[in-house]
């Protein structure tokens, strides 16, 4: 089945451009980004083997929540998809203090 789209009018720059891919995605491409992001970033830092799998979690959801409140001041990502990151920041600070880590 087709899927029917606006074609982008008036895209001059590549923010602008970024914005119609996205919402053409309905806000995906930016969810799909960081979420590679966050996976990525967790296996390079679990190959470390000073890390442990919570210090590695922590960091990765840290890197991951700071881009995701890029992306939302740039209204790239709806707000629930922020709130998701800052909670797993929460939960990785939890994780790590119930390991004893420091």
């Amino acid at each position: 089945m087709a899927y029917l789209y606006e074609p982008p009018v008036n895209v001059t720059t590549a923010t602008d451009m970024i914005g119609w891919i996205n919402n053409t995605t309905s806000l995906w491409l930016f969810q799909g980004i960081l979420g590679s992001i966050f996976v990525i970033s967790l296996v390079v830092m679990l190959k470390n083997q000073e890390n442990t799998a919570s210090k590695s979690f922590a960091a990765a959801s840290f890197v991951t929540m700071i881009l995701s409140i890029l992306a939302r001041v740039l209204d790239l990502i709806p707000n629930s998809f922020m709130s998701l990151w800052i909670i797993m920041v929460g939960l990785s600070a939890i994780w790590m203090y119930v390991d004893g880590v420091k």
